[in-house]
């Protein structure tokens, strides 16, 4: 008969080893979609934080698309009424910073006279979130304070209703706010890289290189 090996017999203490294998934080973007189709709503960031871009809908389901990161800011394209609010809300829970360009407080205002955005957003300013850097560009037309942000890393910028697939947003404006717009899409957006894609307010992506031969924007 076989003899068991001492060196091979079951030792009187197991030791259990728990095996975490890290995972690196990636970029992330998030559209969520208002019940009524009209308004996109985005969230850019990585696992740990990460930024809202025009707020809208309801504030439950955008604190539960947070999921267990930190919300640190949120940013407006162009901004209206119903929105503060939804922010504020967003703000209250999280503490979250509002940023806005002041030549848009006015709409603020119509929506709260009391409160005031956290911060300004000055020409050029950069926000570090999650480790995704944004980058803002002065696009007048839609509202005076008309902003769209920059990211590099996604090769994305978000563009409000300022710039879509359909073009150029705001069709109603009077002349002078539409020959700003323009303006300021071949100015502030025309520059960036025709691969960027475009994420609108509203409506599936495009791209910059797409917009770049409408003929509304050169006649």
């Amino acid at each position: 008969m076989r003899q068991r090996c001492a060196s091979c017999a079951r030792p009187d203490h197991v030791v259990l080893w728990n095996v975490v294998i890290a995972q690196p934080l990636r970029p992330a973007l998030v559209r969520v979609v208002t019940p009524d189709g009209q308004r996109n709503v985005w969230f850019v960031g990585d696992g740990s934080e990460c930024a809202v871009i025009d707020p809208a809908g309801d504030v439950g389901v955008l604190l539960a698309h947070c999921d267990l990161r930190r919300l640190r800011a949120i940013l407006w394209t162009n901004i209206w009424p119903e929105s503060v609010h939804v922010a504020m809300s967003l703000a209250d829970y999280t503490g979250a910073m509002t940023y806005l360009d002041t030549d848009d407080l006015v709409i603020w205002r119509q929506a709260e006279p009391e409160r005031r955005p956290h911060h300004s957003v000055p020409s050029g300013l950069v926000l570090d979130v999650g480790g995704v850097r944004l980058e803002s560009i002065h696009t007048p037309g839609i509202t005076p304070g008309g902003l769209v942000w920059h990211v590099p890393s996604l090769s994305a910028v978000f563009t409000g209703k300022t710039l879509g697939l359909l073009g150029p947003g705001g069709a109603d404006l009077p002349a002078p706010d539409r020959y700003t717009l323009l303006a300021s899409i071949r100015a502030g957006l025309f520059t960036l890289p025709s691969e960027t894609v475009v994420h609108p307010a509203h409506g599936p992506d495009t791209r910059i290189g797409t917009q770049r031969w409408d003929r509304r924007f050169w006649s």
